[in-house]
């Protein structure tokens, strides 16, 4: 792709790339960005994704991930490979804080290396040196960066001696500085530090009533700082110890510097990689802030966005619910597509959206879409939006147009995308619009994925008689000639100019003239344009009141399956328990008959008389068996499937279970109207069989069940509760449920719209509290997303 910086200029991925860059721990990472181009491979893309998706995964499901503050120490290292060089104890500290980062992420990634393999395949190469940085943080205070008293004992020694010869000093001089201050010789009040020397600060006029050397004076010369004599000799040994200090620190530098030097090539490596996953680690925080998914690539070249939406729309307005989402198909049925419409009405915006998640993709950044958008791989982009007019190059915008068309017919091809913004601007418009068809035509034929903005009239004809090029247009609310937008594919937008104008106040007689200068076969265009848009906004209307609608009936369905299974359940249940008890009886009277045979026998009774006693249990245990086999399998009467019905007629509905009442005679598909309670059915004739005697006039029997139905009401399964506070729409929730479930609703959507949250949060609170709620979710994208919650009741 040529001319990269231009390229993420025009589509505002430079100002994506700073985003993310602004999340890196170490700025070593940000050469990764540097460095980034769209891929072409499929592996590489792929492999790219799906690293930024298991990190946005572990961002948001797991413990936190262990990327702390670390350096880029690859001077350091260049500085450790020179022999007889040591590092001062401050690098040292860097390049072991690095390697203990460095560690911890393989080892948090090691844990998970099954759920999350392509990240551990990042980490797997990085080498745990464990001694080295053991060996520094034994030997330097990573704190204060002081190598420790017990780096050695020779070091240990050296400082006791320093402190204890300090000691010595400042005892001798308070004892001096008591006796020359009480004599009126002292300056200041305070023992004085200079150059290394604790002195005596000391009036000048008295210079020769204090023994000792002059260090130093003030800049005002009225003060000499003096060291006594009694303290040089203490502070020549602390100086000779403080050298021998010296030496040994930096052999102790060098010591720890030879072990980063034997590992230099293993720490440049773990580097490499920390660096690495730190910018894996800046993608995937993007990617949680905007609500970012993994796209699929589409090896048929199909670009395919699903409730898409721009990175910089979503930054400035701060929620998604506040951008309208950009939902489109291009690749399969056409190739080429033409956008129209007014101006403010977002085809600018359509067509940066566009070009933005392709090149987000390509260089292996989430987008924000839903994860079945499709995004094929391109050879090359090729993007021409704006007013390119040059002044350094003397190029018109015309001339700055049409070299870029050049560009792009010298070099596109079936693997290129191309977006143009308004093509054909900036002369005469039929010429403009002459050029710009020849140019989608021959796009076109090479199959060039082509997206172009236009106001040409003569363009929409093109696209409406061409194959492998559409229409499409960003919806305006033809009422309030205002933008909404939303794409749509296939039909033409119109430009409202004439529109608008009326609605500023612009006399009737101005239009009517405008309208006869624009031309009688433009006007009818323009006013089908209008009229199509209007039926539309209808039709979309109508459809939600059908959804609605469905939903309801869907409900009733529902209410009705759920009731008659219970009522089959519980029927079933009474009589397992009937029959068990008496079963249970049974065993019992067996017990005492058993009991009363045997004292038959043992007083000679007769034989008969036995024989005829079992006889009697043995019946009553087969005829109880009997029963038993009759709950556990209701069979269809063996008078077998009927072939005439009438109006009236009480039938047998096997498949189901259930008694009805026939409605009409059958349908040409041979179906039959029942009706089974309050509820109406059309079922095939062969499912039905004449009625059980019992089901016309049913006797009451022990242990039957009374079911008593709800009557119905005229409410719907939805509440609207926006711009309510929390507190009403709680109240008025808890009443709506109570009324939802004496209406027998299964499932009920309250609509509090998207907002700022709070409404949302209150009540799947109060919701999730609700004894005869049995779960909530969010609505999907056609039953109205964010802003309704879905409610399912324990009916």
């Amino acid at each position: 792709m040529s001319d990269l910086a231009e390229l993420y200029r025009l589509l505002e991925f430079d100002k994506v790339l700073n985003w993310v860059r602004a999340y890196l721990s170490c700025e070593m990472a940000g050469e990764y960005f540097e460095r980034l181009q769209p891929m072409q491979e499929p592996a590489g893309v792929q492999g790219a994704l799906d690293e930024t998706a298991e990190l946005q995964d572990l961002l948001q499901h797991d413990d936190p991930f262990p990327l702390q503050t670390y350096y880029d120490v690859r001077k350091e290292l260049e500085a450790a490979r020179i022999e007889g060089h040591f590092l001062s104890a401050e690098a040292l500290v860097r390049v072991a804080q690095t390697l203990q980062v460095a560690a911890k992420v393989r080892a948090y990634l090691a844990r998970r290396h099954e759920s999350h393999p392509a990240l551990w395949r990042r980490a797997e190469p990085v080498v745990e040196l464990k001694e080295v940085t053991r060996a520094v943080a034994e030997t330097i205070d990573f704190d204060t960066l002081e190598v420790r008293d017990g780096a050695s004992p020779k070091l240990a020694q050296l400082r006791k001696e320093i402190h204890r010869a300090e000691q010595n000093a400042r005892k001798v001089l308070e004892r001096l500085f008591k006796k020359y201050a009480q004599q009126g010789y002292l300056q200041e009040n305070l023992l004085t530090l200079r150059e290394g020397h604790m002195v005596l600060p000391v009036k000048l006029e008295y210079k020769g009533r204090v023994p000792g050397l002059v260090v130093d004076q003030s800049s005002t010369g009225s003060t000499l700082f003096v060291e006594p004599f009694e303290c040089v000799e203490i502070h020549n040994e602390m100086r000779r110890l403080r050298a021998e200090e010296a030496q040994e620190v930096e052999r102790i530098l060098r010591r720890l510097t030879d072990q980063v030097r034997a590992h230099a090539p293993s720490i440049a490596q773990d580097l490499e990689a920390l660096a690495y996953l730190d910018a894996v680690h800046a993608k995937a925080r993007f990617a949680v802030e905007f609500g970012c998914q993994k796209p699929a690539l589409s090896a048929e070249r199909v670009l395919e966005l699903r409730n898409a939406r721009h990175p910089i729309l979503l930054k400035r307005v701060g929620t998604p619910e506040g951008v309208t989402p950009l939902n489109l198909k291009i690749g399969d049925a056409f190739h080429t597509l033409v956008i129209t419409g007014p101006n403010a009405g977002g085809k600018t915006v359509a067509l940066k959206t566009v070009g933005l998640l392709c090149l987000m993709t390509q260089c292996g950044l989430l987008i924000p879409a839903d994860p079945d958008s499709r995004i094929p791989l391109f050879g090359e982009m090729f993007v021409d939006i704006g007013d390119f007019q040059s002044i350094e190059q003397d190029l018109s915008t015309f001339t700055s147009h049409m070299s870029r068309i050049k560009e792009i017919l010298d070099r596109a091809d079936a693997r290129s995308l191309v977006l143009v913004d308004e093509i054909g601007v900036g002369t005469d418009p039929e010429e403009g619009a002459a050029l710009a068809q020849a140019f989608l035509e021959e796009l076109t034929r090479r199959g060039a994925i082509t997206i172009v903005t236009t106001h040409h009239g003569t363009l929409k004809e093109f696209a409406y008689h061409t194959e492998g090029v559409e229409n499409g247009s960003m919806d305006f609310d033809v009422e309030t000639l205002q933008p909404t937008y939303r794409f749509r594919l296939g039909i033409p937008g119109s430009s409202y100019a004439i529109e608008i104008a009326r609605r500023l106040g612009i006399s009737e007689a101005f239009l009517k003239r405008s309208r006869e200068l624009v031309g009688e076969e433009k006007g009818r265009l323009e006013q089908l344009i209008l009229e199509l848009e209007r039926r539309i906004s209808e039709a979309q209307k109508l459809n939600e009141k059908l959804k609605l609608e469905k939903t309801r009936l869907q409900g009733l369905a529902n209410l009705y399956k759920e009731r008659y299974e219970k009522l089959q359940r519980e029927e079933k249940s009474l009589k397992e328990k009937a029959v068990a008890k008496a079963q249970q009886l049974l065993a019992e009277a067996n017990a005492r008959l058993e009991k009363a045979v045997k004292e038959i026998r043992e007083q000679q009774a007769s034989q008969e008389a036995i024989r005829r006693a079992r006889q009697v249990v043995a019946e009553e245990k087969a005829r109880l068996a009997e029963v038993a086999e009759q709950v556990r399998e209701e069979e269809i009467p063996e008078s077998g499937a009927l072939t005439h019905v009438e109006p009236g007629m009480v039938v047998y509905w096997g498949k189901h279970r259930s008694h009805g009442t026939v409605l009409s005679e059958p349908d040409g598909s041979g179906k039959v109207l029942i009706q089974v309670e309050q509820f109406k059915f059309r079922v095939p004739l062969a499912e039905l069989s004449p009625a059980r005697e019992t089901a016309a006039k049913p006797k009451a029997r022990g242990g039957a069940v009374k079911v008593r139905t709800v009557p119905k009401s005229d409410l719907l399964p939805e509440l609207h509760v926006r711009g309510q506070t929390l507190d009403e729409a709680i109240a008025n929730t808890d009443k709506f449920l109570d009324d939802a479930l004496l209406a027998g609703w299964s499932q009920v959507r309250i609509i509090h719209g998207k907002g700022t949250g709070t409404l949302r949060k209150g009540l799947t609170e109060f919701l999730q509290k609700h004894p005869r709620v049995k779960s909530t979710r969010l609505g999907a994208w056609n039953e109205g997303d964010l802003g309704v919650t879905v409610v399912e009741l324990e009916v």
